[in-house]
């Protein structure tokens, strides 16, 4: 039983090694976030804020832990570096790869949670990827606190405020409230 644990756990450790990618390319940060970081990040905000909003926080938080899960072996993608059907069938893949020895309720749940994140169709799977836009843009916030050039970090914040949208809650009101550094000009 234990051994089939394991290409689990590793799944989840190989996410610290894997630098998200965006950072890397485009803003050429030097110790850039990990997924693992990224995904650690996520999961307290999620926490504090599915708990004010009154969602699932248990759901939400498990959904945070598996959507950036296949990542671990496929790795991080842009927008552009392959298509979308490209990235989903390798994500899928990927994820059963992860969960398959996973006992049979257990991943079966995963799976589910996964999907209703890719489906994006629920209230915490919107949520989630509001979320991860919010992260993001709270991220850029850190690296233009650093030194990093605004004029680099700017298009995550545009990125984040569409995905976010104008819906009037405590996600649109953080990422709203995110001033520039006006030294990272």
């Amino acid at each position: 039983m234990v051994d089939d644990l394991s290409p689990f756990f590793h799944s989840v450790l190989q996410l610290k090694s894997v630098k998200r990618a965006g950072w890397v390319s485009k803003v050429n940060i030097k110790d850039a976030e990990s997924v693992a970081d990224h995904t650690f990040s996520m999961c307290a905000m999620v926490m504090l804020l599915s708990d004010m909003l009154s969602l699932d926080t248990h759901r939400a938080m498990k959904m945070v832990i598996l959507h950036d899960l296949a990542e671990s072996i496929v790795g991080d993608y842009m927008p552009g570096d392959v298509s979308a059907n490209q990235k989903l069938a390798k994500e899928k893949r990927a994820t059963k790869s992860i969960l398959s020895a996973l006992p049979q309720k257990v991943r079966t749940e995963y799976e589910k949670i996964w999907l209703e994140y890719l489906q994006n169709k629920t209230d915490v799977a919107r949520f989630v990827h509001r979320v991860d836009k919010l992260e993001m843009a709270l991220q850029a916030n850190q690296y233009a606190k650093q030194g990093y050039a605004g004029k680099l970090l700017a298009p995550f914040f545009e990125s984040a405020k569409t995905a976010v949208g104008d819906e009037s809650d405590i996600v649109s009101e953080i990422l709203n409230s995110l001033k520039p550094d006006p030294a990272t000009k």
